[in-house]
């Protein structure tokens, strides 16, 4: 087998999952640019029929669960749906690729980092490089979904991004068999995917389970580098901080990259909540280097590394969330010049916050649909 017969599978639903975020559009052209040569296939119910054509148009097999829709919960159902599938059908692939899709853009072809680092192993996960005792949401999520006894298994292990990762065909089969069986016992109201995940690769396939560091360049997970929570997960960290290469709006492990030459400024409008002004930003705002990695990103002009394959949680800060939203869209690859002059002249339209302790007004989102908002634990995902 051969990088054709590799799969990218996702799990969408919801008409409110259109063109822009948060949509399918930077997803399906990041993809689309990436050099990707294997199959996709969307596990789907309830979209609105746009999104649907436009991932047909863009070689997705959409599996329409129509009339059929799941009865569980959305991060119970996912897992289940992707392990029957896989049941199914892994014997049609070399390489699966698990990606989560409103918040996740491909800057090269996964299955190439995969033929030259996967070695002896069977799965590679992605890491938010903080020790999971020592992130508020994946601690409490490993007490209250897993039990104490086996969070005390994982505390150690870095978080597992359960958005992204990859592996052989037959054996993710069986690691969405053995989340799903884990997820069946929890019955409250967290998602139960993720520490899951995290539980049953870190203990049930240590073995041929295998994280990389940010530095071998397989995935960024960005919420502990740019998001309000980097500051309590930053004396935590165990990789160098991602860098950027703005002119062609592309990120870098930190390791490596070479000399900062300044810094984008993270959004600041985050005092204990977000309030409706969160995104009002119209421009880059730049600092010099010494401003320090918890004001922003760094800059770098020539990148000696190679970049990211994954670039999972662009939509952490509201002005990086811009850059990749204009580098990934349907009309055009990035231009710097010209994404100032249209940043200068826009007002946005829509502000989400992620992870926020309170959430009393309510998501306006750019097709001109509401939300509900939802309890806290919910912002990442």
């Amino acid at each position: 087998m051969d990088r054709t017969n590799d799969l990218i599978i996702g799990v969408l639903s919801g008409p409110q999952y259109q063109m822009k975020y948060p949509g399918i559009e930077a997803y399906v052209v990041s993809i689309a640019r990436s050099g990707f040569s294997g199959r996709k296939v969307m596990i789907a119910w309830n979209l609105h029929p746009l999104t649907k054509n436009v991932l047909i148009k863009y070689g997705f097999e959409v599996v329409d669960l129509y009339p059929n829709w799941p009865s569980d919960k959305f991060f119970h159902a996912r897992v289940r749906l992707v392990y029957e599938y896989l049941r199914d059908h892994h014997t049609e692939f070399r390489f699966v690729h698990w990606l989560d899709i409103k918040d996740l853009v491909l800057q090269s072809d996964p299955s190439a980092w995969l033929e030259n680092n996967i070695g002896n192993h069977s799965i590679i996960g992605s890491s938010e490089s903080v020790s999971i005792q020592y992130e508020e949401t994946n601690w409490m999520w490993a007490n209250s979904i897993l039990g104490p006894k086996r969070a005390d298994e994982i505390k150690d292990f870095p978080v597992f991004n359960g958005g992204t990762f990859s592996g052989k065909a037959e054996t993710m089969a069986e690691v969405f068999h053995q989340v799903h069986l884990l997820c069946r016992e929890y019955t409250g109201g967290y998602p139960p995917c993720q520490i899951s995940m995290a539980y049953v690769l870190n203990v049930m396939f240590r073995g041929s389970f295998y994280t990389p560091s940010w530095s071998e360049g397989y995935a960024c997970c960005t919420h502990p580098v740019w998001s309000p929570w980097r500051v309590p997960c930053f004396p935590h960290m165990r990789d160098a901080h991602p860098v950027i290469d703005l002119r062609t709006a592309t990120l870098y492990p930190g390791e490596g990259a070479g000399t900062i030459t300044g810094r984008i400024k993270f959004h600041d409008d985050w005092h204990g909540d977000y309030s409706p002004n969160w995104g009002r930003t119209k421009a880059i705002s730049m600092l010099p280097e010494s401003a320090g990695t918890l004001s922003g990103i760094g800059c770098v002009d020539d990148p000696q590394n190679k970049p990211f394959a994954v670039l999972h949680g662009y939509d952490r800060d509201w002005t990086i969330k811009q850059i990749f939203e204009y580098k990934y869209r349907f009309e055009g690859d990035f231009d710097l010049e010209k994404f100032k002059a249209e940043q200068a002249l826009s007002v946005p339209i829509k502000h989400r916050g992620l992870r926020a302790v309170k959430r009393p007004h309510i998501e306006h989102l750019a097709f001109g649909g509401v939300l509900s908002p939802t309890t806290r634990i919910f912002r990442r995902h």
